[in-house]
């Protein structure tokens, strides 16, 4: 009956994934053993309500009580975690190291400049895992809290004391409204990787151009302007590792996730186009390179504004498509 299938899927949705199959059956079977072999919709309401609010129902079965977080999100918050200052602490690791692959060791540099090396290179992991870890953690509580509107629990499903009812049973979701914890991981390395690059070795984004000595870098941004854009960046970059924790939680589109979903896609945008129109981002240099040789650099200069105007089109075109197919799936029905 739709009714346990609910019940089993509010209780169960709270549980680690090791948990969930166990518990559904356990559930399943315990709910039927309550009810009388001719049951009606009424036997099975008065036996769910008799079993309680499934949010209570799971914590009973959570292997152990555990606060920092909430027993109902502390699995995901482990999972999370780990998940995330992992992938942070290598795309940290892997950036540091392009860095000494594109600037390398001087001559009469010896073994003391490899171990502090080697040491900036153990900090600076380190450090990544720890601000994954802060950043991780203050997602979890902003969902947990439910700042901006942000929440984390099933649907319907109430984490207090307050009275109870079948009626309030969320419906399972639409599949089609799943989203990909595989897109979600994809994005969370993406993010990292830029915001890594774009903090830690701005210079390494432009064009490498080798020759007989090794590789020249090109870098396409003025490092010092750039710095004015940093805790914008950084800003975003916290809003996005939010918005990837709760789209990991929940996992299926909701119309406020699809609304902080769209805010953080404008904000990003008009960073982006902001950026694009400020001339002293980019460095001239970046056009001192064999590939603008035959163009001169007051031909870009001139084509500029086109090419800003393009850009900040594409931008727009870009938002506006993932805002609306974010919103497709956020009010499709079961079949």
């Amino acid at each position: 009956m739709e009714l346990i299938d609910r019940y089993v899927y509010a209780v169960t949705e709270q549980l680690p994934e090791d948990m969930k199959e166990d518990v559904r059956k356990e559930l399943r079977g315990n709910i039927e053993d309550m009810l009388p072999d001719d049951y009606t919709e009424e036997d099975v309401k008065a036996v769910l309500e008799e079993l309680g609010n499934p949010w209570k129902i799971a914590e009973e079965y959570q292997p152990k009580k555990r606060y920092l977080i909430g027993p109902a999100l502390y699995s995901k918050y482990f999972t999370v975690l780990k998940l995330v200052a992992g992938i942070v602490m290598t795309v940290v690791a892997a950036v540091t190291i392009m860095g000494w692959v594109f600037t390398p060791l001087t001559e009469g540099d010896g073994p003391s400049s490899y171990a502090e090396m080697f040491s900036e290179l153990i900090w600076v992991t380190v450090q990544g895992g720890l601000q994954a870890a802060l950043w991780v953690t203050f997602a979890f509580v902003a969902i947990e809290r439910e700042w901006f509107g942000i929440t984390g629990k099933i649907e319907g499903v109430s984490m207090t004391d307050d009275p109870w009812s079948v009626s309030d049973l969320p419906t399972i979701p639409v599949q089609s409204k799943k989203i990909p914890r595989t897109g979600t991981i994809f994005s969370i390395i993406f993010t990292m990787l830029v915001t890594a690059v774009v903090y830690f070795q701005p210079e390494l984004i432009g064009v490498f151009i080798r020759d007989s000595e090794g590789f020249t870098i090109y870098s396409l941004l003025e490092t010092d302007r750039l710095q004015a854009y940093l805790p914008f960046i950084l800003l975003l970059a916290l809003f996005q590792m939010i918005l990837f924790v709760w789209k990991y939680i929940v996992q299926y589109w909701n119309l406020r996730l699809w609304a902080v979903h769209t805010i953080a896609s404008v904000l990003i945008s008009i960073l982006l186009i902001v950026m694009a129109n400020d001339t002293a981002l980019i460095s001239d240099a970046f056009f001192n390179n064999k590939l603008f040789f035959e163009v001169s650099l007051s031909t870009v200069v001139n084509q500029r504004d086109i090419i800003v105007r393009v850009f900040a089109a594409i931008v727009v075109v870009i938002t506006v498509w993932d805002a609306i197919d974010a919103f497709l799936k956020t009010r499709k029905k079961a079949a």
